[in-house]
């Protein structure tokens, strides 16, 4: 079972750390910053999201507006809304809340919002030419992210990859995960930031996979399925670093993709909840910052 200690990777505490710098930094320059988020049905977890986004964004002294809309709205009710929230100029930063209902094209949507308020970077996409030079020092304003901000997830990800203070030049990082729209910035900014001898991304894997790769040849390993205690403590290396970003919602209880009995084997696992979440609605905040302050220049 878990460990009863704090687990080293411990995303709450660093995530209040950036909260308090915030709100202070918000009562000295007495801000007027407005977050909007848009989302779309009733799905479990993406309510919680925002529920808790709401928390900090009164914590920091933030407006909040929400925009509830069902899951029948048509597409352009949901991309005329954004291209309000563009126009309107007392909204800082602007948040889609995903996943969107399947009948929805998420890319299209999200092509609307201004990357002058896209608060999650959610329209970047990297190049395919960026792609083949993964250790290249390229800026990222020069990838096309047009305000210099990362994804908040991503960021949380590096964040607690550093807390672990392990070595990591010539280790081996693999990165499970649904989509590719998520592994492919991951997998570039891993590559700035550590020198690291691979990098793999496995899509939607099954247990078959397993066959064929093995995650044994891994020092880190980024898990972001969604899938119940899916990665199991036979499936890591002794002291691996995981980051559990995978969330289930089942009643009122909330899973990560890693199973508990994993800490027994490595103590660098960011647990769920407590790891990735708090450190993203931290890095959301801070992003949004950034976007006020690039909008007075």
């Amino acid at each position: 079972m878990k460990n009863s200690q704090t687990p080293i990777l411990d995303g709450r505490a660093e995530a209040e750390r950036i909260i308090k710098t915030l709100k202070h930094e918000n009562i000295k320059t007495k801000s007027k910053i407005t977050l909007a988020i848009v989302l779309v049905g009733n799905d479990a977890a993406s309510k919680l999201y925002v529920s808790l986004k709401e928390k900090k964004a009164a914590e920091i002294g933030v407006k909040f507006q929400k925009f509830l809309l069902p899951a029948s709205v048509s597409e352009k009710k949901i991309i005329n809304l954004i291209q309000k929230l563009n126009r309107d100029k007392k909204v800082t930063g602007i948040m889609l809340q995903l996943p969107l209902p399947k009948r929805f094209n998420a890319n299209k949507i999200i092509s609307f919002i201004s990357p002058a308020k896209d608060v999650d970077e959610l329209s970047y996409v990297i190049p395919s030419e960026a792609m083949e030079s993964l250790r290249s020092h390229q800026s990222l304003r020069s990838l096309g992210m047009t305000n210099n901000i990362i994804p908040p997830t991503i960021q949380s990800i590096l964040h607690l990859i550093k807390m672990s203070e392990q070595k990591l030049s010539g280790k081996n990082a693999v990165i499970l995960c649904n989509s590719s729209e998520f592994a492919k910035p991951l997998k570039f900014l891993l590559a700035k930031n550590f020198q690291l001898k691979k990098i793999d991304i496995i899509l939607k894997p099954r247990k078959s996979s397993y066959q064929i790769i093995r995650l044994l040849d891994y020092q880190i390993i980024i898990t972001a399925l969604g899938q119940k205690h899916f990665l199991k403590p036979e499936m890591i290396k002794k002291d691996a670093i995981v980051i559990d970003v995978g969330i289930s919602r089942i009643g009122k209880k909330t899973f990560g993709d890693v199973h508990p009995d994993c800490f027994q084997k490595s103590k660098f696992i960011s647990p769920v909840p407590g790891g990735v979440g708090p450190l993203t609605i931290a890095y959301l905040m801070k992003n949004l910052f950034q976007l006020a302050k690039t909008s007075k220049k």
